[in-house]
């Protein structure tokens, strides 16, 4: 019993060594390869680009005339994921010298006056792109009031139009001006003197409540009557017409 169960020891102990041995050749392997310069990296492709260039993604990565094509992914990927136009990027290799990058940009939602007019992302995160090359049709995010506009201020404006924009993007194209105080959001749509208040954060079923009383109205309401749809109070949504404000009154 006792010689079997040392067989079997041994045996455990040679698979484990063999298994050790491999790696260590597979390893070996690796560092020669990344020392050869028949693996140096001569191509970078990208995709996911529209404000970034290739040469900008390739500069982040520290891709340069000795980077090895086996060169750690986490390295590459490194100093992508912390540039501020990034918000997620993978790689691949394409052998013997070819590098593939798959990027995510950081979109714009909105612009900010900081003065300078610039872009800024779901985040409140400003975004290093020229807002009129190409033109950005964005609205611009005002915080109004000295107590909002503190740091949550811009980033939560950044979020509520970032929501809009993905959950109802046919209102979001729309707005020309989203306006943040102390307590609500104000949305200014197009040329018109049309606007939507709300208390934040704004869930997809009242933005959804919002269009459909604005459709509603539109047709009670010919012309440019409709001044204001307000989703201030819980379920509940008040239209006020041009009568309606000169009259006090609420629809």
């Amino acid at each position: 019993m006792k010689r079997t169960v040392h067989r079997a020891a041994r045996g455990i102990a040679g698979f484990l060594a063999a298994v050790a041995v491999i790696a260590l050749v597979g390893w070996g392997a690796v560092l020669v390869a990344g020392a050869s310069p028949y693996f140096r990296v001569d191509r970078v492709e990208v995709t996911g680009l529209t404000y970034l260039t290739r040469d900008e993604v390739r500069a982040a990565a520290g891709v340069d005339g000795a980077t090895s094509v086996w060169a750690r992914q986490a390295r590459l990927l490194e100093g992508l994921v912390a540039h501020p136009m990034v918000e997620s990027a993978r790689v691949t290799r394409d052998l013997p010298r070819t590098l593939l990058f798959e990027i995510e940009e950081a979109e714009p939602v909105g612009l900010v006056a900081l003065p300078l007019v610039l872009a800024v992302d779901r985040h409140g995160n400003v975004l290093d792109i020229d807002p009129g090359e190409p033109v950005l049709d964005l609205p611009v995010l005002r915080v109004a009031t000295e107590r909002a506009a503190g740091l949550w201020g811009p980033r939560l404006l950044a979020r509520e139009v970032a929501r809009m924009a993905e959950v109802a993007p046919e209102l979001f194209a729309v707005i020309s001006e989203a306006r943040l105080d102390d307590r609500q959001v104000t949305l200014l749509l197009g040329d018109s003197a049309l606007r939507v208040r709300y208390h934040p954060p704004i869930t997809e079923e009242r933005l959804r409540d919002a269009i459909v009383a604005m459709n509603d109205a539109a047709e009670r309401f010919p012309g440019d009557q409709l001044r204001e749809v307000d989703l201030r109070y819980a379920d509940q949504v008040v239209v006020r017409t041009a009568g309606a404000f000169a009259t006090g009154s609420e629809s």
